[in-house]
């Protein structure tokens, strides 16, 4: 497990699998910002889970076939989108 200085956590599960784990506000947009920063770079979510509680989004996405550099560069982008709060 790695530790990013973002506000996204990134956990390795194999040597090209990221899950990707993080709080947000609960507005209508983080979720597809998230997912749109990744299509960009024309990756596919292994699995994406996401529960609203109150004013609060968890959030984990899971990527598969990804470098180290590619994983943590992703995780600081998604650690930029407005509404991302913390690790969990």
């Amino acid at each position: 497990m790695s530790r990013r200085s973002s506000a996204v956590l990134a956990l390795r599960r194999s040597a090209t699998t990221v899950r990707y784990c993080f709080e947000a506000d609960a507005e209508p947009g983080v979720l597809p910002r998230a997912l749109g920063l990744l299509a960009k770079r024309g990756l596919v979510p292994a699995r994406v889970f996401a529960q609203a509680d109150a004013d609060q989004l968890s959030v984990e996405i899971e990527v598969e076939g990804l470098a180290p550099d590619t994983a943590e560069h992703v995780g600081l982008c998604l650690s930029e989108i407005v509404g991302v709060r913390q690790t969990f």
